[in-house]
């Protein structure tokens, strides 16, 4: 019993295969060299009912069809269930994107939405005022010996603060001094630990160092490696940025929560924020206290230059 009988067998309601289709399936099949395929699936690990499925498309495969061929779903972005697999996921990602070359003289472009609570009346009656949303502006010198500039706009009146001039930044803001090995990025992350402790320290210093400097591909990918293995951390899968949905990344450090927060579906670096969780007085429980929502870095000529 060939190939033909079980079609026949299985298959009786289909007409009969075309004669000159299958003398050329069969030249492709023993002459032409076999598809590449990915290395994750193997056979003995695919269910019986995909198999079934693979063996009926096969048989069918044998009757001429005039069908459009219709082009197959998109594969589902993977779904991370612990905090480590999505910080190794922004590692990879990250990998992946061409390293932003900057010459001598040249600077460091960084556009953010911010947002920082304040308490007013602290002696007296302290009472909390929530975060006030502006638009960030920044030029920060690349080696830096240049001086830069900063602009801010209140995104809900449009008030404008006026450019300030600033001094030249030390250490540059176009970083190639950081590990590219994530061990020793850990270690750097660690060094010099705060009263908060080691733990904390070495979290809330990968915010730190992202914020408003450009660090390459390899040194971002081993902060985030390096941020994987730092104990405490647990996922958000809901989390909402200026407007972005993603998933964050977080740890609790006395009474409030510390977030990165990664794109959902490509694991981009979308931005950072503080959110109470514990008893803060005069701070409601659950209020995002700050946070920052980076747009866009970029090289440019000079400072006020948009890329």
């Amino acid at each position: 019993m060939n190939d033909l009988d079980l079609v026949e067998r299985f298959r009786a309601d289909l007409p009969p295969a075309d004669p000159a289709a299958l003398s050329r399936a069969r030249a492709r099949m023993f002459h032409e060299p076999p598809p590449r395929r990915r290395p994750r699936w193997q056979w003995g690990l695919v269910p019986a009912g995909v198999l079934a499925t693979v063996v009926a498309v096969a048989a069918f495969a044998a009757r001429p069809s005039t069908a459009p061929v219709s082009t197959p779903p998109v594969s589902a972005p993977p779904v991370v269930a612990d905090a480590a697999g999505v910080l190794r996921l922004a590692a990879a990602e990250v990998r992946t994107e061409p390293a932003l070359p900057a010459k001598p003289g040249q600077f460091v472009y960084v556009e953010s939405l911010t947002a920082d609570d304040n308490v007013e009346n602290l002696e007296t009656k302290p009472t909390w005022v929530p975060p006030r949303e502006v638009r960030r502006q920044i030029w920060l010198s690349a080696d830096g010996v240049r001086a830069g500039l900063l602009r801010e706009t209140v995104v809900k009146t449009g008030k404008k603060s006026g450019d300030v001039p600033l001094s030249p930044n030390v250490p540059p803001a176009y970083v190639t001094s950081l590990p590219t090995d994530p061990k020793a990025m850990r270690d750097w992350l660690y060094h010099d630990p705060s009263e908060n402790g080691p733990d904390a320290t070495a979290w809330t210093r990968v915010g730190d160092t992202l914020r408003e400097q450009y660090l390459t591909p390899a040194e971002q990918a081993a902060m985030f490696e390096a941020a994987a293995t730092i104990p405490g951390t647990t996922v958000v899968k809901q989390a909402d940025l200026a407007g972005r949905k993603g998933v964050a990344v977080t740890r609790v450090n006395g009474q409030v929560r510390f977030d990165y927060i990664f794109d959902a579906k490509t694991y981009d670096f979308l931005g950072e924020r503080v959110v109470v969780v514990g008893n803060l007085p005069p701070y409601p429980r659950g209020v995002v206290s700050r946070w920052t929502a980076q747009l866009k870095v970029a090289i440019v000529d000079r400072p006020g230059q948009l890329p």
